[in-house]
């Protein structure tokens, strides 16, 4: 019998003990209740972590009933005694807000398109009940042609929402650094 003492963190209340393997709070959560509980699009298990999305977000408290603040599950570590809130009023807000950026630049298209269906955008959408988007920008990234200049690669970036995971795959699993972001805000795009 080991002499170490048991981690507890909480999930919405109920306790959960802390494995080796629970490296962030996503991994946490993920482990104990299932894929589905925090909804995610930039995450990918075989990548590292990279926040970019915020769609990840929870609340935390460091005591129980103690302040809370937003953090991007993905990379924030839990830790001993941490209250973890996956779905509260306040987060469903910010993560259908964070949606519906997203959808201003995005086509919906979906009935047309070829991942229909199958699509994380569009499942974490229909989860969200969003529908259609409050923000309407006439500026999109339409029109921009496919690449399919590559064998192993096809780019369509009318329907990229600047996740990083392909940059990312290239730089940590490739390591051929051949995608990057590129630009600010509106502007930002994959580039070579």
């Amino acid at each position: 019998m080991s002499s170490e003492k048991r981690k507890i963190a909480y999930i919405d209340g109920k306790p959960y003990e802390i494995g080796s393997h629970h490296t962030s709070i996503l991994k946490f959560v993920k482990g104990y209740l299932g894929e589905d509980k925090v909804p995610t699009l930039c995450d990918d298990p075989n990548l590292a972590p990279y926040g970019a999305c915020r769609i990840c977000s929870v609340e935390v408290a460091l005591v129980k009933d103690g302040p809370t603040r937003v953090v991007a599950s993905c990379h924030t570590p839990v830790v001993e005694n941490q209250h973890i809130f996956t779905n509260n009023d306040n987060l469903k807000n910010l993560r259908k807000n964070i949606v519906e950026l997203v959808l201003t630049d995005h086509p919906m298209e979906c009935g047309t398109c070829e991942v229909n269906n199958n699509c994380e955008l569009q499942k974490v959408a229909n989860d969200l009940g969003i529908s259609d988007h409050r923000y309407n920008n006439p500026k999109q990234h339409k029109g921009i042609p496919k690449d399919t200049s590559h064998s192993y690669m096809r780019m369509n970036l009318d329907h990229c929402i600047n996740c990083g995971r392909c940059v990312r795959a290239c730089d940590e699993i490739q390591g051929s650094f051949v995608l990057t972001m590129s630009g600010r805000g509106f502007e930002s795009r994959i580039t070579t």
